[in-house]
């Protein structure tokens, strides 16, 4: 895999000592890539810290170049899309 692109938003601050909890979702899936996002919360507060969407393409390292994922990936990521 390559990030080609990640956008962050910082919305709130933690401190020391604050519990995290982070919430994944596949937005997008296709042949040879994937876009989805992590969601911080602060477990206290219920409030958002910080989301990230990233962009990711699956390469062959040898060839060095973009290649499609295994099909049963492509399946497992279609099941878990938001929609």
């Amino acid at each position: 895999m390559a990030a080609v692109d990640q956008h962050i938003e910082y919305r709130r601050e933690l401190k020391a000592g604050d519990v995290v909890s982070i919430r994944s979702v596949v937005l997008e899936m296709g042949e040879k890539k994937i876009r989805f996002r992590h969601e911080m919360r602060n477990e206290d507060t219920g409030e958002i810290a910080a989301v990230t969407t990233l962009l990711g393409v699956h390469m062959d390292t040898h060839a060095r170049k973009s290649c499609p994922f295994p099909a049963e990936l492509q399946a497992k990521a279609a099941s878990l899309l938001l929609s």
